[in-house]
């Protein structure tokens, strides 16, 4: 099977030849790999672990500095130490352009908002600063393999970073209709930037992933019910764009969110991304059982207990599980839960992906 076929199976619920899989690290991590093998580029380690998808560069406006290449705006502030993102965020630089990583944020511009207005009078930046057709030439080189493309669209991670984290969460029941006009604010920007990306990459890209960390070890952030009055909608109108454009939808969110699956399923999500399976309620059989036939599941390899300190049995026999519950029938893509991290050994992350290359997640 080919990438693509060994994919569309997966999220058609027919059994592929073999799990499909991804990959996702840190800077350190992904440099600690490619030296211990020796390899000189990106592909050279997708084929080693036998990746079936390829996430493109330039994914995130705010978090990293990959947007670089795409960006056609006003001059940014950056020093050597912090710099400012196109939403108005400053942030204290470390990750540079590597797209699977995020600055931490240190202050955003609206966090003395008072009011809606305040919200609409700031200076948001416009989707024509940003010009996606540099990424043409990434989606020909990677066209053997299923492309996963789409802004990040963290209407709630950049709300947050915007109006500070007590702020949002405080005004969520103070001030709604302050929160509710950044959350849409944020939203109107993503469509209309997302819609540049995909009529641009038409036919080139087959997934649009966007992420939004819902929830923490133990439960939502907040109210199921909060989710539905400021987030179902926007959540609707971004699905709707990627379906428009034939995309399959993945959905990423941290942390115990079993209360949000069945509306990821009514908004037209396919996809749900990173099964945090050491969160509450996060069990792989559970989720298969209840949302196996209508959510495909991508992540669930533990990185912050398994493969940091697991032994090589203990690693092969989680992996393996994983397949065979969450890949039974099809529905899974095997992948981690959280970014390959610098402190995992090197054999650990190998001997996992050796595992997802020979099981169908046949039972």
């Amino acid at each position: 099977m080919t990438s693509k076929e060994r994919f569309h199976f997966a999220c058609s619920r027919r059994q592929p030849d073999r799990v499909p899989v991804d990959y996702l690290a840190t800077r350190d991590a992904h440099e600690r790999i490619m030296r211990h093998f020796d390899l000189g580029g990106e592909r050279d380690l997708l084929d080693l672990l036998g990746a079936d998808l390829y996430h493109l560069s330039a994914r995130d406006i705010s978090q990293n500095e990959g947007f670089a290449k795409i960006y056609r705006g006003p001059a940014l502030y950056a020093d050597e130490e912090e710099r400012v993102c196109p939403l108005g965020i400053r942030y204290r630089r470390a990750v540079g352009d590597w797209k699977f990583g995020a600055d931490e944020a240190i202050e955003g511009a609206l966090e003395g908002a008072e009011s809606p207005g305040d919200v609409l009078r700031h200076s948001w930046p416009k989707p024509s600063w940003f010009d996606p057709e540099p990424l043409l030439e990434e989606c020909e080189s990677f066209s053997d393999r299923v492309i996963v493309g789409g802004f990040w669209t963290a209407i709630l991670g950049n709300a947050v970073r915007l109006h500070g984290f007590e702020n949002f969460l405080m005004n969520l029941a103070l001030k709604p209709g302050l929160i509710r006009t950044l959350i849409d604010r944020l939203t109107d920007f993503y469509l209309e930037l997302n819609e540049r990306l995909f009529s641009c990459l038409k036919g080139r890209i087959d997934v649009y992933y966007f992420g939004n960390d819902f929830g923490s070890q133990s439960g939502l952030l907040f109210s199921e019910q909060m989710w539905l009055d400021f987030y179902y909608r926007s959540y609707t109108s971004l699905v709707s764009l990627a379906k428009r454009y034939g995309l399959k939808v993945m959905v990423h969110s941290c942390g115990a969110i079993v209360p949000l699956l069945e509306h990821f399923v009514d908004v037209g999500i396919d996809i749900v991304d990173p099964v945090q399976t050491t969160a509450e309620g996060m069990d792989p059989g559970r989720l298969k059982r209840e949302f196996g036939s209508r959510l495909v599941f991508h992540g669930a390899l533990d990185t912050q207990h398994v493969l940091p300190a697991g032994t090589r049995d203990e690693i092969v026999s989680h992996a393996a599980g994983l397949i065979d519950v969450l890949g039974a029938g099809g529905g899974y893509i095997f992948a981690p839960c959280n970014n390959l991290q610098a402190d995992t050994p090197v054999e650990s992350i190998e001997a996992a992906y050796r595992v997802a290359g020979k099981r169908s997640g046949r039972t």
